[in-house]
């Protein structure tokens, strides 16, 4: 009881982790962190050398930006404006739509129409080709109109000034005709190899081109190719690298940006895709005042012949009638009849517009329809404001052509039903002006008919005077409008100004600053993760600590390992550090056992492999050293590692002293150490468990007390067999190895919760085969002393190193 109280002295604290709760170690991993440091050397160089590899060897890709001001404004002005009758233009545009616009693959085709993109040319290398653009030292003129390899490298060797190797080698090809983009595809193999001069023409049925030479000489590193392309793939490749992004949630500004591999040719792109984008909206401005003045010129025609009849006719009647003036009654009845004809003929002008707003709106196809004439005096607010709505509309679905969207199918409906409100609008407007003309017929019959109480003569002159003014103040009417008309289409600016020049605004691919930070940050980061894993999945014992983690149970000492080759260390090396342990181990058992006048100390483990006969034959010698008569018994009868070690296996053993055939005297051997005596395990029985449970064992124990002072049981692994369980019980102390880097944490952890389901109390931990690295010279060993031994794998006795103290 006593001796239990002592051992319970020296038991740390309750341990609550159990191996499936072990953590990360956090000290042990800094000393891994110290002790794999090449890791991080070799991992860190190899990482930065890989990012120079891709950065030296990959083709970078380049981005270029521009800003473009999207200004919201239409042109419609007041109705009191001098331009009032020709300023309805599209109202507010979504800038949304316009970035549709931009992005568009009809105005990026429309930018690649007018570029010379369909030819590229580049300079090749042994491991990446470099694209060329402003100044490739030589410049391919095909004809247009003939068949052209498509997408094929064609590489061009200059021999001298002169002359120059085309080769072209291709399993399948297909060819384009550049004046209709005819395509036609060929499954035949090209082997061609062919020497040249410059500026000859060069006439293959796949090729038919003119090379000029721009500065280009004959040099063995230099070599080059170039390969043509169809515009519709660039027109996909364009639109598949091209971005557009207001600049704020309430900004007019949009920022544009495209990526290549040549800075400058992505530069030149975004200048010709301004240029075109900015020009196509001032084209469709345009158009407006272009459709205005058609219909004015049309309505001249009519006019001017009118005018030019009545010129005639009235200098006619004047001559032949000898009449030059008519009285102020004619004069005050002309007034009158020429001004309400002047009405007449502006609400007949209105009506007619109307009319030509009523067939224009009412045609089937009017949502493929562009933009309509600019008003015309119209001063009914429903009839303009549905006009600006289609418009609106029109415009906003012309974005989505060629797209498959659902919102397209919504403004249909959208566009059809302003229609036709727009139409009844119309109809009941025509209607309004109709009747007024009739009013207006009416009142000037009256006042006609007053005319005609006048003489006849008078009466005729009045009537062509007034008809010649009528026709003369239209005209002249039409004709300032469409001087109004011609000053607004010449003064028309886009709604679109370039805000900021194209420009190169860096490199998307590789990233050299960041890429190196994350090639230095993995150099860290993957030796790391290894020794957190390695840590983390290996499920062996490797230091102290983790014994103290998984039990309670008190480590009585530290045995360490053993370079010097052989079994019994204490006997052939009594001076070495290896013995000092085991004195340390000693010297604990006595204070534990002083109580006991001969105690059984029994010694196991978990599994094999251990060192559980290397312990046991060690501590048996160091107690023989200290003058006591001591016995170590292998009572391992499945597998007797200690016969092996001894060479005791021709020796009768415990085997043949439980069936009766030999005697206690028989079986006790001594060895070449004094007072250090043996009892080997014999020959392998059958039933180990039951020999050792019979009543012969309390027998032996008995006996051996008293012919010795310390008694040494090699037991068999306890996590295998129940044999060492039957022994602890009749042991003072149970000695249990964990073996460093061996040892499994699970079975061991297993294995002592056993012994404490059993109710074996009187255990002790012995940390076996601790190793200490090179370099470690400053390392301490003792109970308690942590990691003071380093970390390391073992593979058996007699494999390691350590610095003598």
């Amino acid at each position: 009881m006593q001796q239990n109280n002592k051992l319970h002295q020296l038991r740390n604290q309750e341990n609550q982790h159990q191996s499936s709760q072990f953590m990360l170690d956090y000290k042990k991993l800094l000393f891994d962190l110290l002790r794999f440091w090449w890791l991080f050397a070799i991992t860190i160089p190899l990482a930065l050398g890989i990012v120079f590899a891709i950065h030296r060897y990959s083709s970078p890709i380049y981005r270029a930006s521009m800003s473009l001001l999207m200004e919201e404004r239409g042109t419609e002005n007041s109705r009191e404006s001098m331009m009032e009758g020709f300023g309805l233009t599209p109202g507010q545009r979504n800038l949304d739509n316009q970035i549709a616009v931009l992005t568009s693959r009809d105005i990026i085709r429309q930018t690649i129409d007018q570029l010379d993109f369909n030819i590229s040319y580049f300079a090749a290398g042994r491991l990446k080709n470099t694209e060329i653009y402003s100044n490739p030292g030589f410049r391919i003129r095909p004809d247009s109109s003939s068949a052209q390899i498509l997408n094929v490298p064609i590489y061009l060797t200059v021999l001298n000034e002169n002359q120059f190797e085309l080769t072209v080698k291709a399993e399948g090809y297909s060819t384009i005709i550049y004046n209709n983009e005819s395509t036609q595809g060929s499954q035949s193999v090209i082997d061609f190899k062919e020497k040249f001069n410059f500026g000859e023409l060069v006439e293959t049925p796949w090729l038919r081109i003119i090379v000029e030479n721009n500065g280009l000489s004959a040099s063995p590193d230099n070599a080059y190719y170039f390969q043509f392309n169809h515009p519709e793939s660039l027109t996909a490749r364009y639109s598949s690298v091209l971005s557009a992004q207001k600049a704020g949630e309430n900004s007019s500004i949009v920022n544009i940006s495209v990526t290549g591999h040549n800075h400058q040719k992505n530069t030149t792109f975004l200048n010709k895709l301004s240029e075109t984008f900015i020009n196509a909206n001032l084209e469709k401005k345009n158009q407006i005042a272009t459709n205005t003045i058609n219909f004015i010129e049309e309505q001249l025609i009519i006019i001017s012949d009118s005018l030019s009849q009545k010129g005639t006719e009235l200098s006619t009647y004047r001559t032949e009638h000898q009449i030059q003036s008519i009285s102020s009654e004619a004069e005050h009845l002309f007034t009158q009849i020429q001004e309400l004809t002047t009405r007449i003929s502006e609400k007949r002008l209105t009506f007619n517009y109307y009319d030509y707003l009523d067939n224009y709106f009412s045609s089937e196809n009017v949502l493929n329809k562009g933009l309509a004439p600019a008003s015309f005096n119209i001063d009914n607010p429903i009839i303009s404001t549905q006009i600006n709505k289609i418009l609106e509309l029109n415009n906003e679905r012309l974005t989505l052509n060629g797209q498959s969207n659902p919102y397209k199918n919504e403004l249909d409906k959208q566009i059809m039903v302003a229609r036709n409100t727009l139409i009844e609008a119309i109809n009941n407007q025509k209607q309004i002006i109709d009747e007024s003309i009739v009013r207006l017929e009416e009142e000037k019959r009256t006042i006609t008919s007053q005319l005609y109480q006048l003489p006849e003569k008078e009466r005729r002159l009045l009537g062509i005077e007034r008809q010649f003014d009528l026709n003369s103040e239209v005209y002249t009417f039409l004709l300032r409008k469409r001087s109004e008309a011609q000053i607004q289409k010449a003064s028309n600016t886009s709604d679109h100004s370039l805000l900021e020049k194209p420009r190169f605004t860096g490199t998307v691919y590789p990233k050299t600053n960041s890429n190196y930070q994350k090639a230095l940050f993995a150099g860290i980061l993957l030796p790391l993760i290894f020794l957190v894993l390695r840590q983390l999945l290996n499920n062996r014992i490797t230091t102290a600590d983790e014994i103290e983690k998984l039990t309670s149970i008190p480590i009585i000492g530290h045995i360490m390992h053993s370079h010097k080759g052989v079994t019994n260390v204490v006997n052939n090396h009594p001076k070495s550090v290896i013995t000092e342990t085991f004195r340390r181990v000693r010297t604990r058992l006595e204070y534990l056992t002083n109580n006991v006048k001969t105690p059984v100390i029994a010694i196991s483990s978990s599994m094999p492999g251990e060192g559980k006969t290397f312990c046991a034959l060690n501590l048996a010698a160091v107690f023989a050293y200290s003058d006591k008569k001591t016995v170590i018994i292998g009572f391992d009868m499945r597998k007797p590692g200690l016969n092996k070690v001894l060479n005791l296996n021709d020796y009768d053993g415990l085997s043949q002293y439980y069936i009766g055939k030999v005697s206690l005297d028989d079986i006790i051997h001594t060895t070449d150490q004094d007072n250090l005596f043996v009892i080997p395990s014999g020959a392998i029985p059958p039933n180990p468990s039951e020999l050792i449970s019979s009543p012969k064992t309390d027998e032996l124990f008995e006996e051996l007390r008293k012919r010795f002072d310390v008694m040494i049981l090699d037991t068999p692994p306890m996590g295998v067999v129940a044999d060492p369980v039957l022994l602890a019980r009749k042991s003072d102390t149970l000695l249990f190895l964990a073996r460093q880097n061996y040892t499994i944490r699970e079975a061991f952890y297993q294995t002592l919760k056993h012994l404490e389901t059993e109710g074996i109390s009187n255990t002790g931990v012995l940390f076996n085969d601790i190793q200490i690295k090179k370099g470690r010279k400053n390392a301490k060993y003792g109970y308690g002393y942590g990691y003071g031994y380093g970390y390391g794998y073992g593979y058996g006795y007699g494999h390691g190193y350590y610095e003598e103290q």
